[in-house]
């Protein structure tokens, strides 16, 4: 047995969905609102038999290792491990070359993060950025140790020797980290020399790249204040979200989540007691950060600079999280710069502000009406113009209606002024497209007997009783002939007979239909499972016998009763045998 099956037969889907997903028992099923879409009524179906999942109203479907890869974000082997060590399974060591040079990259990253946290806490050479961390950011030894924190010292090769000789690591995998530059006179040298350090770190707690703030001192305005290591196999950027491990629970059970920017923002605040806060880079939430959040909160509280809506990437991310079902709303920030410095200043003003955050559109409304003067026909204007790119993201219809309203009234101005002008701006955003209308196709009436024999087929493997018993040539639809021919041939090679193992064997064209089917059954008992397959296999004998009925009486019709005599009374013979068994 490979060691992903080995992990999947002892990983029990609906527990490890149900730690994401509030499951009820559903007949011989769970089911649960859908993660991946918003919903109000459940039709996210996990099947224990199958060990499979899926979701009737958005589509997405899959075993566990599928589920933690859309659910978190991981790629496969990273699902692999966190399920490998719930389920005490110790894995081998991945020989593809894309799986190793991840597992190197996490390693790398690991040994880094550790390298410069021992530097900061145990080195002489940490000293200066001890005291920035504990003197000027005023953070604690255990908030220090919490996110990891470290320094790295000028010396333009500590890291590089270290993990080179020390750790053997090859220096181009240093170099493909980012960790390690490698200049034009073919030397190399660290990346984050001279830096106070902070490792990102993915859900399941892993550093996959590091950040780095230049000390203060000479070098602060000769250098670049914040650096990241660059886009890998496993750090993206747009997808990453500062302090996610240490925020995850505590966002779980508030269900709301602080954004703020930068690391130092983030780290402050949940040294203040704000513990379900995370931190982007920049001020846009991207369609990735979105989909996570989604997973976790209802609620985004924007705890950023008043200037972050100023963009059209900030609009599109607003856009993007109320897509994802997300209600966004806004903290003001007052006379602070910036959530560091109000966390520290005033942690219960701070946390004030947070619970008084208000909708990001009630926030942009009273922001443009403060910065423009409506006093004169061309300050209303100058308004309009400016409003309106935003009152045209807002995508539900009821809510744009209400702020088209609010702001007519502000304005003094009629309703339809403002509708006129938001249709204007939408136009103005829109392509033109020529639209091709195709009548919809007239659904397709499936027979009777194809309907009958794909619900026998279903029942046989579901109860797993009569399966020998049941007449092979009463069959004549080609999907169900086939599933039956795989599920002679199952029991062929097997003692015992295991749907979930059976399901694995079919091809696609036929395993797809098949659970789709099965997880669409409500769980009746088995005994009234067994009372249908007696019921159906009754029906489907009478359709056959009535079609054989109908195929021997047309060939007597076709033969001459002068010259074909004895055939046509064998015929018949069997039309009164059949007519005998119908009856």
């Amino acid at each position: 047995m490979d060691q992903v099956q080995e992990v999947k037969e002892k990983t029990d889907i609906v527990t490890v969905i149900g730690e994401h997903v509030t499951l009820k028992k559903a007949g011989r099923h769970w089911k649960g609102l859908c993660p991946f879409h918003n919903e109000k009524s459940p039709s996210f179906t996990v099947s224990p038999e199958l060990q499979m999942y899926k979701c009737f109203g958005c589509g997405k479907a899959g075993d566990v290792f599928t589920f933690l890869e859309e659910y978190e974000g991981l790629a496969f082997p990273d699902a692999l491990k966190i399920l490998a060590d719930k389920a005490g399974v110790k894995l081998v060591q991945t020989t593809g070359p894309e799986a190793g040079r991840k597992d190197i990259l996490y390693e790398v990253n690991d040994l880094a993060a550790k390298f410069y946290h021992y530097i900061l806490l145990k080195h002489e050479s940490g000293a200066e950025a001890l005291k920035y961390f504990t003197e000027k950011r005023g953070l604690t030894l255990e908030t220090i140790e919490a996110f990891l924190l470290g320094a790295a010292p000028e010396n333009p090769q500590a890291l590089f020797s270290f993990l080179t000789e020390k750790k053997k690591i090859p220096s181009k995998v240093l170099v493909d980290a980012g960790l390690v530059y490698k200049s034009d006179n073919g030397r190399f040298g660290d990346r984050f020399r001279g830096r106070a350090i902070f490792p990102i770190q993915n859900a399941r707690g892993a550093t996959i790249a590091l950040a780095g703030r230049i000390l203060p001192g000479p070098m602060e305005k000769k250098l670049a204040k914040y650096i990241n290591s660059p886009e890998t196999p496993i750090y993206h950027k747009s997808e990453s979200l500062f302090g996610l491990p240490q925020a995850r629970a505590d966002i779980k059970r508030t269900g709301i989540a602080v954004v703020v920017e930068g690391e130092v923002d983030m780290i402050s605040s949940w040294q203040s007691g704000v513990k379900n806060v995370l931190a982007i880079k920049g001020s846009a939430l991207t369609d990735a950060h979105a989909r996570i959040l989604s997973r976790l909160a209802k609620t985004v509280i924007l705890a950023l600079d008043t200037d972050f809506a100023g963009g059209n990437a900030a609009m599109k991310g607003i856009s993007e999280a109320q897509k994802f079902g997300l209600e966004v709303r806004v903290a003001n920030l007052g006379e602070y710069k910036d959530p560091d410095e109000f966390a520290r200043a005033n942690p219960a003003g701070y946390k004030a502000a947070l619970t008084n955050a208000v909708n990001v559109w009630d926030f942009i409304i009273n922001l443009m009406f403060e910065r423009y003067s409506i006093d004169t026909a061309q300050g209303k204007l100058d308004l309009s113009h400016a409003i309106m790119p935003y009152i045209a993201h807002i995508q539900d219809p009821i809510l744009q209606a209400h702020y088209v309203r609010l702001i007519a009234g502000r304005l003094g101005v009629p309703e339809e002024a403002v509708e006129q002008s938001l249709k204007k701006q939408e136009s103005a955003k829109e392509t033109p497209k020529i639209e091709v209308l195709i009548p919809p196709e007239r659904p397709v009436e499936r027979p009777r007997r194809m309907l009958i024999e794909e619900r026998l087929v279903l029942l046989l493997c579901v109860t797993g009783e009569k399966q020998n018993e049941i007449d092979r040539s009463l069959f004549a639809t080609p999907k169900a002939v086939k599933i039956l021919e795989h599920l002679d041939a199952y029991k062929k090679d097997h003692e015992s007979f295991n749907l979930q193992a059976f399901v694995a064997t079919l091809p696609p064209e036929l395993s797809r239909g098949f659970i789709d089917t099965f997880l669409e059954e409500e769980g009746e008992t088995t005994d009234a499972l067994l009372r249908e397959v007696v019921s159906l296999e009754k029906e489907l004998t009478e359709i056959a016998v009535r079609e054989a009925l109908a195929t021997l009486i047309k060939k007597i019709k076709s033969l001459d009763t002068n010259t074909n005599g004895p055939e046509i009374s064998a015929l018949q013979r069997e039309i009164g045998e059949l007519t005998k068994r119908l009856a």
